[in-house]
């Protein structure tokens, strides 16, 4: 049986035109796109993807961080699958680090990203690194209900 999880291409893989360099590494590995869509992303759907994030984090301004990344930039969102379980792990590990700078070269955030955490906190900004991939099965089903409606 087929495992799946979801991806999304930030605005900055999206600006960049990664976005079949990104699919082609995924299907290197026997993962393919199931479905996906366009977004041009709003202040709520953004925020209630965060929601975790942002409690867990200590960061009054990370709200404002998502809003100035995200609002009103389009998004590519994926539903992605592999005959292999656990392809939310193996996704994980093919886009590496969050912090690209530490990703390995062989990820897709070492290989397509140069930024990194330390200049992101610089200049008071989120990370440009491309790609979120759901953490967890959970996760997964969430994110795909929530983007997908």
């Amino acid at each position: 049986m087929a495992s799946r999880t979801f991806i999304m291409l930030k605005p900055d893989a999206i600006e960049k035109n990664l976005e079949s360099d990104i699919l082609a590494f995924f299907k290197d590995y026997g993962i393919e796109v199931v479905r996906w869509n366009s977004v041009v992303v709003d202040e709520s759907l953004i925020i209630n993807h965060y929601q975790e994030v942002i409690e867990k984090l200590n960061m009054p301004d990370f709200p404002n961080r998502i809003r100035k990344y995200f609002v009103g930039k389009t998004v590519r969102i994926f539903e992605i699958e592999s005959k292999e379980n656990n392809v939310v792990l193996k996704v994980r590990e093919l886009i590496g680090a969050t912090d690209p700078s530490k990703a390995g070269q062989d990820t897709i955030r070492g290989k397509y990203s140069d930024d990194s955490m330390d200049l992101a906190k610089e200049e008071q900004r989120l990370v440009h690194n491309l790609i979120h991939a759901s953490d967890s099965d959970e996760s997964a089903h969430k994110e795909i209900e929530l983007w997908f409606k």
